[in-house]
């Protein structure tokens, strides 16, 4: 079927002013039904053109932007009229302003929300986050503010973030690794840092004792290990330890559990999760600290992944 190539461009003028995450909605396959082929056309090419750097999201998306605020709330008027004598004395209108009311917008009102415990993410070092959800082949996928797209990641769905920084993160209890944890995550790690450049694994999950973190370089793995208590073994051990494990006191021995060194008494302690947050930190983004760096309000995208659901963690 041939397309209108005037509509098109038509069509791309007026997308220019959408968000990435909402074209992505519409050049999504699962979505096609509800736009006209031109339209779907526009919103690939306007994410291509954005993705090769010939232009910008927008400062404000359409539709996103909240009604400019009214001044006052309400004008009180209070009139004062005052006689001496003969003498009409007029004092005038006293205008009393109201106190200014917060703008109903949740967007605005929603900043980034910090986690980590019990829980899997990649961190992507990519601003583009409708590319990343195209990759991972995101389902049902719709936007979502932080709050909701966190708490939605603990359920079953995955939430894609907004950028924080120059990296994107991807978070969902479905990311929990199978039973062959090398065999799920390393392709994963290769197959994004292959489109951008780097993407890392982590997941932590205490009361299973389940610890993993990786990290991928141009396609090819450099890291990554993986730890589970109740086998007692690593369950996933490939590639150097990294500086930044050894900075964070990680110390490995062959058939035993890693230890971390310097406890409050000088004694090894126990990996858990707050040291897999710490390399996370040293690699890219502490996830446990988001709301304290990072404020600015973006949308970010919440779906369903339909590969790697036989998980070791509940």
């Amino acid at each position: 079927m041939s397309l209108d190539r005037q509509l098109v461009d038509s069509i791309k003028a007026n997308f220019a002013r959408k968000s990435s995450a909402q074209l992505w909605l519409i050049a999504h396959p699962n979505n096609h039904e509800d736009w006209s082929p031109e339209a779907v056309v526009a919103a690939g090419e306007v994410l291509d053109d954005r993705a090769d750097g010939y232009a910008h999201e927008p400062a404000v998306p359409q539709g996103d932007d909240p009604p400019p605020p009214s001044p006052y709330d309400a004008i009180g008027t209070l009139a004062l009229f005052a006689g001496l004598g003969f003498i009409g004395l007029g004092l005038g209108v006293i205008v009393i302003p109201g106190r200014r009311s917060a703008v109903d917008d949740p967007v605005a009102r929603d900043q980034p929300v910090s986690f980590g415990s019990q829980i899997a993410w990649l961190a992507v070092r990519t601003s583009d986050t409708a590319n990343v959800a195209t990759t991972l082949d995101l389902r049902r996928a719709r936007e979502a503010a932080w709050k909701e797209g966190i708490a939605a990641a603990y359920q079953s769905s995955v939430f894609v973030s907004p950028p924080v920084g120059e990296w994107t993160l991807v978070v969902g209890a479905a990311l929990f690794p199978p039973t062959q944890v090398g065999a799920f995550v390393k392709p994963l790690l290769e197959l994004l840092s292959r489109r951008f450049g780097e993407a890392q694994y982590f997941c932590t999950h205490q009361s299973a004792g389940l610890h993993v973190w990786a990290k991928a370089r141009g396609g090819q793995l450099v890291r990554g290990y993986g730890w589970l208590d109740n086998q007692d073994r690593a369950r996933w051990d490939e590639g150097p330890p990294t500086k930044q494990e050894r900075y964070v006191g990680l110390r490995f021995a062959d058939g035993k559990a890693p230890t971390i060194e310097g406890g409050g008494d000088g004694q090894p302690t126990a990996l858990d999760e707050s040291c897999v947050s710490q390399l996370a930190c040293l690699w890219s983004i502490d996830p446990t600290a988001l709301s304290e760096e990072f404020k600015e309000p973006v949308m970010g995208l919440s779906g369903q992944i339909t590969w790697g659901m036989n998980r070791i963690a509940p």
